[in-house]
């Protein structure tokens, strides 16, 4: 057994005993073929499409390094079948002659008709020649032999290119409709050059719209965007007006995170991840300081705050439980209340009730004062 073939059969078999029932197909390998390296893509189809931005984090490292291995077996099984024509019309591609690179892949193509990436390089070569007519006919060879994400992409821009708008749409909406039952996460620049003649067409503009939503899921969840109101450079004081300290929010993850910064006028800082879980229909905030005690909180929005109440610990030998809640003051303000209960909630203590005022207003309070 060759070195590829181990690699892509254990891979295989890793994959289907690992990935149980959270995968609804194979990971499929897809080869881009347009310069000097070989880009893999690796689609998976999800059972819940919807939590697109979730899967990732369900796969345990050694799952993704045997899809990984999956596709560098792919890879070296084709990177051992380069004839020397082939390498010769390379060669041509990357010292981008364009003209000499056309006729050496006809030649390949002519001789081994099944060779997707001769017909893909022979594509790019005329599109940089400016025939677009053969560059079309080329992409889909390429396209009926490997379904390659880039190559449809390209076709649509060829068919743009030649102001062919009805079929420049169509390639389009393969990859990226919104009903489409895959989706793969390629660069798609609402203002690229090569899809002008489509810039101002209604259809182009809900194609991108529906590839944002799929890359960006949670900057169109108003559950997601709930805590938005905290995101920010803010100052931060006490009741009694006091700087206590400063924190910075962040969202991260394409919006599926928001990140608190969190640094203390007399020293100490602090960070905490929060975020919505759909599934869960919660939020959660996860809280490290530099003394080292984590809090873990999870909560609602409700009435305009996010209202999170702690997991529970032992005191002096009582129960003790709290709860944290940011109140949307205004555009300029957040209230940050913390407080616990030693019975069980029918009284509580204020920890602390902080007054978030954003950089700029507590800038101009100050020098008004």
């Amino acid at each position: 057994m060759s070195l590829d073939t181990f690699l892509f059969s254990n891979a295989k078999r890793f994959l289907s005993r690992r990935a149980g029932n959270r995968l609804d197909t194979k990971a499929v390998c897809g080869l881009n073929r347009a310069g000097t390296r070989t880009t893999i893509y690796i689609r998976l189809l999800w059972k819940e499409a919807n939590q697109m931005y979730r899967p990732v984090m369900f796969l345990a490292r050694p799952l993704l390094a045997a899809l990984v291995l999956l596709c560098a077996a792919h890879s070296l099984t084709y990177a051992q079948s380069v004839t020397p024509a082939m390498q010769r019309a390379n060669n041509l591609f990357e010292a981008k002659k364009w003209t000499e690179a056309a006729e050496a892949y006809k030649a390949v193509v002519k001789a081994e008709p099944e060779n997707a990436r001769a017909w893909y390089r022979l594509a790019s070569a005329q599109y940089q020649l400016g025939d677009f007519a053969s560059a079309a006919e080329s992409f889909q060879k390429n396209i009926s032999l490997t379904n390659n994400p880039t190559a449809i992409f390209n076709l649509a821009c060829v068919y743009a290119r030649m102001n062919e708008k009805d079929k420049a749409i169509e390639w389009l909406k393969r990859l990226y409709a919104p009903d489409a039952k895959s989706f793969v996460y390629l660069s798609f620049d609402l203002n690229d050059s090569d899809l002008n003649s489509l810039h101002d067409d209604p259809r182009y503009k809900e194609i991108w719209l529906a590839v944002d939503k799929k890359k960006n899921p949670c900057m169109y969840s108003a559950e997601a965007r709930q805590f938005d109101f905290w995101v920010g450079e803010w100052d931060v004081f006490s009741p009694q007006g006091r700087k206590d300290g400063t924190s910075v929010i962040q969202r991260f993850a394409n919006g599926c995170g928001i990140l608190e910064n969190w640094a203390g006028a007399i020293g100490g800082t602090g960070k905490s991840i929060n975020f919505y879980d759909p599934q869960g229909v919660k939020w959660f905030q996860y809280w490290i300081g530099a003394d080292g005690n984590p809090q873990r909180y999870s909560g609602v929005y409700r009435d305009g705050a996010i209202r999170y109440e702690g997991e529970p610990y032992t005191l002096n030998g009582k129960k003790i439980i709290t709860r944290l809640t940011f109140f949307n003051v205004d555009a300029n303000t957040v209230r940050q209340l913390s407080e616990r209960s030693d019975d069980d909630g029918k009284t509580w203590t204020v920890n602390y009730d902080y007054k978030y005022v954003r950089r700029n207003q507590a800038d101009k309070s100050s020098s008004n004062r």
